[in-house]
């Protein structure tokens, strides 16, 4: 997300505390290029989600709306979204549930609070467009690392 200075590799996630220093993605969800929800999440801190968690604070947010975000896939696609609504205090994921059959959203979730606290941040954006990118852009080697 260029305009939060966020980037990030993206894993897989895990049934345990989240990694720090990549963004992970629920399986649950779908992957770019699916036309489903795909579902990111990372920790609230600085070079990860936090500038999210920072932004959500003004005025809930609002100048988030309209922010792009790149999301590479290992192909070097690079699909492009726009945020379209941010969820302070979430406490469930009908965010991403409850899009219409389709379309494809991207959730970015981070924590409100200390570890384990409900509950979430959530942002939702659009999908806008894919486009052909560089391969070798789109795999950095992620450096997870456990932060618990």
């Amino acid at each position: 997300m260029p305009s939060l200075d966020i980037d990030l590799a993206i894993v897989p996630g895990n049934e345990g505390y989240p990694l720090c220093d990549v963004a992970q993605w629920l399986a649950h969800y779908g992957q770019p290029g699916e036309g489903r929800t795909v579902y990111l999440y990372a920790h609230a801190r600085e070079g990860m989600f936090g500038p999210l968690l920072e932004e959500s604070m003004r005025q809930n947010g609002k100048g988030m709306l309209g922010a792009l975000v790149q999301v590479y896939t290992r192909d070097g696609r690079v699909h492009l979204y726009e945020i379209v609504r941010v969820k302070r205090h979430a406490t469930d994921f009908s965010i991403a549930d409850e899009v219409p059959p389709g379309e494809e959203r991207l959730i970015l979730q981070t924590s409100e609070g200390p570890r384990g606290t409900v509950p979430k941040l959530q942002v939702a954006a659009r999908l806008l467009s894919r486009q052909a990118g560089d391969v070798g852009e789109a795999n950095p080697i992620p450096r997870p690392r456990d932060c618990s």
